[in-house]
């Protein structure tokens, strides 16, 4: 008996030698703030004992004793702290905060990022091609974001009364020339990219980088996708023409093919036009786009595209329906790049590529033949140096090499010009804090035709006052060539500069976003008309605010956003001998989009409400420049969007589906009448309204792909 005794006491000392070993390590986590920190991974170094935080910052756990307990703490966001242990219970540590890109206030005056992976994200690329009237444009959509305006009779992009030609566009980070499809007077244009290669875009409307120049307006960059997920197929079928696709994807790489075709005389036979149309605007174009990684983290890209367009129309005298004079364009493009990303370590990111723009156009006006040839080279090389978690420094050198030439077929006539300039810029990015961020940076460029040199300091700082809250400065000068069309004619002729001032408010959060922005921008060296030459002479201002409201929870299943933007914009340019507001600067300019989702009938429907003031016009029979406006500008766009299969989706979109008679300006007749007055008529849209109808199929191994991020 007592052998059995001694044995059970024995085998219980056994059992409870490992409790005896172990002891409880507890306390609490806080910020820098005193304020307790939830979800801290917390445990003994070179051990599996551990915990989490709680919700109150509190942990608690069991661990074997010894002598040199170490205790590691990690969080998202924080510094890894190590603690020797010299008590176990009622610990109280702090962690400092992690400052680096990922989690430090970000930069937002007059920058608006489309991109997921953004942090001041006020759209996503599905808006891009969801929002109604774009048309699947790319810059149809962002006409509906602050500080821009709509210019229905011409297309493109206009920033802060900016002219279009002073916005600069990037394809993955290299210049591409005549971004938009050639047209002739008061025909509107479009970009001409496909949104659907895109998985973001970088869009400013001043104060920007030092890494961009040659604009003195805007930077709108674009960047492709990296990594396709999926083999697929898709195929459009439009009411005004058909579109494929194909897309493959290797283990380390991937293709993507295009091929579209585009016309829109079925389009103009239903709907009566206000231009006499002897050839309807027919577009071919093709595509083709090569991804390979480089390693872990690096890719290379490839891309080329073709395109060839036609148009051609007839104009009568004013106050006559005779047909006087044939204006025919037709379009050759062909774009190519190639651009590289390579981490060499944690330290060194290397950047660069190259690309060429070539552009044709041909220019038939009633007898007469004219060519104009446009050809854009450039290569671009940066290097980013994370110094530490919070700085970093990007360095570059690019160059640009423009061939432009004008020649009249059958007289022997003939001008040009080469130009090369070259750039180099450096660019220090500091997050002092969680809270502060500053950005310095300065860019140098010479200009060859004009043996021109501009010094551009760039500055940049945000502050972020509460957690959703951030508070943005913005300075810097910018500076751009004169546009090809006058330096054909006044060879060596000076660069234009602008200096850009902004500070603006942002409130973020997942589901809303408020956004105002006040700006103000100087101008200096116009090219002016005058005693028959052509000089940089000119000068003026831009200044105003913006402001814009997301939400995506006010109301269930909908999403939709509101702008205001107020713009006093004047300047001295072309023939003008005092400062005037340009026609394309409409002083007040509000849009509302709205888009929402129907669960049970599968659908999306859609519509977008654009609004401003009128456009500011030179009438000959009113003393003054610019003195008068046109009536207001309005239009309703609509848009529904039917899953009828996971692969198969129809959709239709209508723009000015009131149709609105918007006026843009007037023309007037050469010479006045017996009176003395000139006669005019009104420069209208090219139609009263414009409808799309298309179905769009996708084929793949995945049964639920669709192209529904693609309408």
């Amino acid at each position: 008996m007592q052998r059995t005794m001694r044995l059970l006491l024995f085998i219980f000392i056994l059992l409870a030698l490992p409790t005896w070993a172990q002891v409880q390590v507890s306390g609490k986590v806080t910020d820098s703030k005193g304020e307790t920190i939830p979800g801290v991974n917390v445990w003994i170094k070179d051990s599996f004992d551990g915990a989490s935080t709680n919700a109150d910052g509190h942990f608690s756990f069991q661990t074997e004793a010894d002598d040199s307990l170490v205790l590691v703490l990690s969080s998202v966001g924080f510094h890894q702290m190590e603690v020797p242990l010299r008590e176990t219970t009622d610990l109280s540590i702090s962690l400092k905060t992690l400052v680096n890109e990922l989690n430090a206030v970000s930069i937002t005056a007059g920058t608006i990022e489309v991109n997921e992976r953004a942090t001041s994200v006020v759209m996503k690329p599905l808006d891009i091609l969801t929002t109604a009237g774009s048309m699947g444009d790319i810059t149809g959509a962002l006409a509906t974001l602050p500080g821009t305006a709509t210019v229905g009779n011409d297309g493109r992009l206009f920033v802060r009364g900016g002219d279009a030609s002073e916005t600069a566009i990037f394809f993955d980070g290299l210049r591409v020339g005549n971004a938009y499809g050639s047209t002739t007077g008061n025909v509107p244009t479009r970009n001409r990219f496909s949104p659907v290669l895109f998985k973001g875009t970088f869009f400013s409307t001043g104060g920007y980088s030092a890494e961009f120049g040659d604009a003195l307006s805007s930077v709108l960059s674009l960047e492709t996708v990296d990594r396709p997920v999926r083999n697929q197929s898709d195929f459009s079928f439009m009411s005004v023409g058909a579109s494929a696709s194909s897309t493959f994807v290797g283990e380390k790489q991937s293709v993507t093919a295009q091929a579209g075709y585009i016309n829109l005389a079925p389009y103009q036979s239903l709907v009566e036009q206000n231009f006499d149309w002897d050839k309807a605007p027919e577009t071919m174009d093709g595509q083709v786009i090569y991804r390979h990684n480089l390693g872990k983290d690096g890719i290379i890209k490839g891309f080329v595209m073709g395109s060839k367009s036609e148009l051609a129309l007839w104009e009568s005298p004013i106050g006559s329906d005779v047909r006087a004079s044939r204006t025919g364009v037709e379009n050759t493009f062909g774009f190519g790049n190639a651009s590289y990303e390579l981490p060499l370590n944690e330290k060194w990111l290397l950047e660069g590529g190259t690309s060429v723009s070539i552009n044709a156009d041909r220019y038939e006006l009633d007898t007469a033949t004219f060519t104009l040839d446009n050809n854009l080279l450039h290569f671009k090389q940066k290097a980013t140096h994370y110094f530490t978690e919070s700085f970093k420094l990007k360095m570059g050198a690019e160059v640009f090499v423009l061939d432009y030439s004008e020649t009249m077929e059958g007289l022997n006539a003939e001008r040009g010009f080469e130009e090369t300039r070259s750039s180099a810029w450096t660019e220090a990015e500091w997050y002092i804090s969680a809270h502060w961020t500053l950005r310095g940076g300065l860019r140098g460029a010479y200009f060859s035709e004009s043996d021109a040199s501009r010094v551009e300091p760039r500055l940049a700082a945000a502050y972020q006052p509460y957690e959703n809250g951030t508070i943005s400065f913005a300075t810097g000068r910018f500076s751009q060539p004169q546009a090809s069309s006058n330096r054909v004619m006044a060879p060596g002729i000076d660069p234009s500069t602008a200096d850009h001032l902004q500070l603006s408010f942002q409130h973020a959060t997942q589901k809303r976003t408020l956004r105002a922005e006040a700006y103000y921008k100087k101008y200096d060296g116009f090219a002016t008309f005058g005693n028959q030459s052509i000089e940089a002479a000119g000068d003026g201002y831009a200044r105003g605010f913006d402001l814009f409201y997301r939400d995506r929870s006010l109301i269930k299943n909908a999403d939709f956003w509101l702008t205001y933007s107020y713009v006093d914009s004047k300047r001295r340019f072309n023939g003008f001998e005092s400062q005037v507001r340009p026609n394309y600067a409409p002083q007040h300019n509000f849009s509302a989009v709205m888009k929402y989702w129907i669960a049970d009938l599968k659908s999306q429907v859609g519509g977008t409400f654009t609004w401003n003031s009128g456009h500011p016009y030179d009438s000959p029979n009113r003393a003054g420049e610019m003195e008068s406006l046109s009536a207001d500008y309005a239009s309703l766009s609509l848009n529904w969007s039917y899953l009828y299969r996971q692969n198969l989706i129809i959709h239709a979109a209508v723009s000015n589906a009131t149709g609105r008679d918007n006026v843009f300006g007037y023309r007037y007749t050469a010479e006045p009448d017996a009176n003395g007055f000139y006669d005019r008529e009104p420069i209208r849209q090219a139609a009263p309204f414009f409808a799309f109808v298309g179905v769009f199929w996708t084929i793949s191994t995945d049964k639920s792909a669709n192209q529904l991020n693609n309408l």
